[in-house]
This record gives structure tokens, sequence and C-alpha cells, in this order.
């Protein structure tokens, strides 16, 4: 029996016994203190007399169906911001292009020091203006980059290199990396990014320490699994997961961290841009991307990222053997 936590109960109870019947739905607990959601359908049962005798309730739940329209949802805000933003940064673009060009040619006209430092200050602040603009459309759109083998073992291994060289000694860093993940065909700069930019993240939600660890796996999502995430299809996948013990996030906080320009740092200690671009390359790559994450309890991003058939093994050893032969 699962215990109901709705509080339009009274409502409900009111509403069946005037009208002789309610439709809604409910949360309800579970014995394992889960919170579901169900479709429910009231129907008064009357005696004889026409006296109330009780209430059928028939319930059916609706919880990974709720999930799933949530994600839906927020794809389709997201691809709504992302053509809004897209449009903004090409006018944008527009207005700072000849700026740039203006500056470039008054540098070579005045040689004093003086004017050569101003025009380099400008010069610097126009070009970081084009780089977030650069940021905005590969979030938009997915930047297209020159796809190859990858190996996520040593982009892990250098993600590893980085948090011991560059992150604060109360952070102890944890990597697991299996000997036989299976590759992934895309752009190294790219999954790079979206590694380091979780990192960061990460590092950021431990001010005063903790635990980062970044784990990988072989998966394969099947008819049911699929239903995990709007995204997901079945297949073969490589599941990066980066998970950290800092602050969390609230749900409201979690319904918006993908929306470009969105976030919880301080004025000037970040974009908004990070996650949004990070969101951008892993579709552009085929993937999607889940997190779950509590309030003082920490969170988990799992990224999943198609892995290359079992069919195309020979291939793919002969091509990385040509890369590596390259080298």
């Amino acid at each position: 029996m699962h215990k109901d936590i709705s509080p339009q109960l009274d409502d409900a109870y009111l509403k069946v016994i005037n009208t002789g019947e309610w439709r809604g739905e409910l949360h309800q607990l579970t014995k394992e203190g889960k919170v579901i959601i169900v479709e429910s359908r009231w129907i008064l049962i009357l005696d004889d007399n026409g006296q109330t005798k009780s209430i059928l309730s028939v319930n059916t739940e609706i919880t990974q169906q709720k999930q799933l329209e949530a994600q839906l949802l927020r794809s389709q805000r997201l691809e709504s911001i992302g053509t809004l933003a897209s449009g903004i940064a090409h006018d944008l673009n527009n207005i700072l292009s000849p700026i740039l060009m203006s500056v470039q040619l008054l540098q070579k006209k005045l040689p004093d020091s003086q004017s050569q430092q101003i025009l380099q200050t400008l010069e610097n602040n126009v070009k970081r203006g084009a780089n977030l603009l650069k940021q905005v459309l590969s979030f938009a759109r997915g930047i297209e980059g020159k796809r190859t083998i990858v190996q996520i073992q040593p982009l892990m291994a250098e993600m590893e290199q980085i948090i011991a060289q560059t992150f604060p000694k109360s952070i102890i860093c944890q990597v697991d990396i299996p000997k036989n993940l299976w590759y992934v065909r895309g752009d190294t700069t790219q999954l790079h990014q979206v590694l380091i930019n979780l990192v960061v993240n990460a590092r950021d939600a431990m001010p005063n320490g903790g635990i980062l660890r970044i784990a990988a796996e072989n998966l394969v999502i099947g008819e049911h699994s699929a239903q995990i995430n709007i995204d997901a299809k079945v297949g073969s996948y490589i599941a990066i997961v980066v998970t950290d013990t800092g602050m969390g996030m609230s749900s409201e906080v979690q319904e918006r961290i993908f929306e470009p320009f969105f976030t919880t740092k301080e004025v000037g200690k970040g974009t908004g841009l990070g996650l949004s671009t990070a969101l951008g390359i892993i579709k552009n790559h085929g993937g999607f991307v889940n997190v779950y994450s509590q309030v003082g309890r920490g969170t988990q991003f799992t990224v999943y990222l198609p892995a290359s058939t079992f069919r195309d093994t020979h291939s793919l050893s002969q091509e990385l053997e040509s890369v590596i032969g390259d080298g």
C-alpha cells in the first residue's frame, strides 16, 4: 500500500463526494521511501439506500512517463533558446567584425605607445566577445569538427594529470579506467572540452575539498533502458561518469543548468556557457547526458557516447594503426 502525499487530496475527496467521480495525478510514497506519480481515477460507490459506501480507486503509475515528458519539454525549450541565441550571436558578430578591423587599422596609423596600449585593450576585449559568440554558436548548432577514432582512456588519463597539477590538494581524485573500453568516433578536442568542463564544475562545487571520481564503462542500452532519456537510442555506448561530493544542486537549478548564460557562480566567475556548449557537443556526437544531484550530497554527471559497433572492429583497428603510424 502506497501512502498518498499529494496536497490536493482534500479537493479530490470533496469532488468525488459531490460529483461521484474524480480524475487526476497523485504523488505517493512507496514502502521503500520512493516518491512516485500515479494517474488516479476515483468513483463513488453507493449502497442500496443511496448512501456513500466506499470509493473505488484505480491507479496507474506514470512516473517514468512524466520524467520523459519533462525531458522532452526541456529539450524543446533548449532548442528554442539555442535558435534565439544563434540569431543574436550572428547579429553581434556582424557588429564586432568591423570594430576589430578598425582597431587593427588604427594600430598601424597610431604608433605611439599610449595609443597602442588603448587599442590593444580594445582588441583583446573584442576578441573575447567574439570567442563568447563562438561558444554560443557551438551550443546552438553544434560545431562539426574532424571525426577520428577516439580512445577514452588517454583522455581520462590527461584529465587525471590536469587535476593533480592544478586542482587544490584538498580535492582527492579517484579515476577508474578499464582497459577494455570500446572506441568512440568523434572530435578529440571537443570531447576534451566536455570532460574539462565537468571536472572544473566539480572542483568549483567543492570549495572546501572533497572527492572527485571519474569512471567509464561499456554499456549496451536495450529497448527498456532506452527510456532513461528522451535522446537515448538502442545500441552500444561508453558511459563516462563524473561524480563530486560537493554542495549539490536543487531540482530547480538542475532544470536550468544546460541553458546558455544560466550560472550559479558570482558575476565575472562564469559565463554560463560551459554546460550548454558541452551538451551541444555531446548531442552532436549522437550522445546524451543524465544528471543526478542532491543539495549537500554532491552531483553526478553521466555522459553517454555511442561506441563503434562490433562489426567495425577490424576497420577501426586498421584506422587506429594508421593514426599511430602517422605519429
